[in-house]
């Protein structure tokens, strides 16, 4: 039996994108709140997942950075 995708596992997938994703579409995706994706973006980074966040025409957009070899 497979074990059901945690909503942090999806989280960190949607961000790890190429192209992000914003807080409109982690909402929707998630069916969470902002200040909970917001919060959950901070455990990440907590954990040493590198995020960038920068403004978009459509609000703020989460990018996980891709993890260097050799660092």
């Amino acid at each position: 039996m497979t074990k059901p995708i945690t909503k942090r596992a999806q989280l960190t997938k949607l961000i790890s994108r190429k192209s992000g994703a914003t807080i409109e579409t982690l909402q929707k995706q998630l069916a969470w709140q902002p200040h909970t994706i917001r919060a959950e973006i901070s455990r990440l980074r907590k954990g040493g997942l590198a995020i960038d966040c920068s403004a978009s025409a459509k609000g703020s957009l989460y990018q996980a950075k891709p993890v260097e070899e050799g660092a």
